[in-house]
């Protein structure tokens, strides 16, 4: 079975988070949400609370197949937060799975990870000298999947199960859901 963390953070942009968790799940991936602020209650953009299933700290991610940060107002503080860029190059590096949507790829391509890889994500947080910018509502370069927003979540995370379990569970997936 794939196995993936979603990190969270207070003022994550919650569909992002969910709903990549929601479909993730229901595609039979062992979802792992991960708080980085040190407690598993976060509170979203839209004040909607939630919990987490742990903390970054207790989490031993090398058993992982893929890392998605999920993006929002909070992205700067995950991107802050002890490790998390850096857990970013090692995945990158070892050819595991990272997904990001939103203002995440922004945050990412800020350290040079995504130079030269095609990536997607919110306008106005595509710093330069990164990646090749597209306007599409999800990229997929390679074990780089990213999404341009909210509007995008359902499409990024099918692009994720596509990733990991292949097009025909990313075909069901959509199915099952009624997407248009």
């Amino acid at each position: 079975m794939k196995k993936i963390a979603v990190l969270a953070v207070d003022g994550v942009e919650e569909t992002e988070c969910l709903t990549t968790v929601d479909f993730c799940r229901r595609a039979g991936i062992d979802v792992t949400t991960v708080s980085v602020t040190g407690k598993k209650q976060i509170l979203g953009s839209h004040h909607i609370i939630f919990h987490t299933d742990t903390v970054y700290d207790e989490v031993d991610f090398d058993d992982f197949d893929g890392i998605v940060y999920p993006g929002g107002p909070g992205t700067a503080a995950l991107g802050e937060a002890a490790g998390t860029r850096a857990l970013a190059k090692q995945f990158l590096e070892e050819g595991k799975l990272v997904a990001a949507i939103c203002a995440a790829p922004g945050m990412l391509s800020e350290t040079g990870l995504l130079k030269g890889r095609k990536a997607t994500g919110y306008p106005g947080c595509k710093p330069e000298g990164g990646a090749d910018w597209t306007e599409n509502a999800t990229v997929t370069d390679g074990n780089l999947v990213t999404g341009r927003g909210p509007g995008a979540a359902s499409y990024f995370a099918l692009a994720i199960i596509g990733y990991l379990l292949g097009a025909e569970k990313e075909a069901e997936i959509y199915a099952s859901t009624m997407m248009p």
